[in-house]
């Protein structure tokens, strides 16, 4: 080998070694590139809640002050010209969401193991009488406002039972747990829209 080729081989092993082992700074790429989006970002303010929705949403049985927005927020409930017609909207929205849950529990229970198998069935009936309960509040509002407050308010001891019944089997359905979150969070908005 010549003499340059040696010497040039050395200085490159040299100086591999001492910047393989000489600490860069974490954040070399943050530090010497600035990243800007490429589109930048928009601020949208949401909409402005109507003083029905805060009213509604700031109330004593309200669980979830976020959630509540939200729903309330949904065009079709905007639309609702009244408490009645509001009820309905989120009674119908609260019950395709149980089903979609009941749905889940269902598709659960035909492969479940035995040990799940106790708790589906029972989550299932929970969900059944949850489901119906929705169904039935626009109605006995008209009626009952005292039967549709304590059928929406009981929806979530339907969660609390379907909730107890899994953490009895000690095993972990997350799905289904937060199916009864939505449920007792429903179901508050239920009881503050019939209270």
């Amino acid at each position: 080998m010549a003499p340059t080729h040696l010497c040039l081989v050395s200085f490159a092993t040299i100086f591999l070694c001492v910047f393989s082992l000489s600490p860069l700074p974490t954040t070399f790429a943050a530090t010497t590139i600035p990243r800007k989006p490429l589109v930048p970002k928009a601020k949208v303010p949401l909409p402005k809640a109507s003083k029905l929705v805060e009213k509604i949403c700031k109330g004593d049985y309200i669980v979830n002050h976020k959630f509540c927005l939200k729903v309330l927020s949904n065009p079709e409930a905007a639309a609702a010209k009244n408490g009645n017609e509001l009820t309905k909207v989120v009674m119908k929205m609260a019950a395709s969401n149980a089903q979609n849950t009941l749905n889940i529990i269902t598709q659960m229970a035909s492969h479940g193991l035995p040990k799940e198998l106790g708790v589906l069935k029972s989550c299932m009936n929970d969900y059944t009488h949850a489901i119906r309960s929705f169904g039935m509040v626009p109605d006995e509002m008209v009626q009952d406002l005292m039967t549709a407050n304590y059928d929406i308010r009981y929806v979530s001891t339907d969660a609390l039972h379907c909730d107890t019944a899994i953490a009895a089997a000690k095993i972990q359905l997350p799905q289904i747990s937060a199916g009864n979150r939505l449920l007792r969070y429903y179901s508050s908005i239920g009881a503050e829209l019939t209270n």
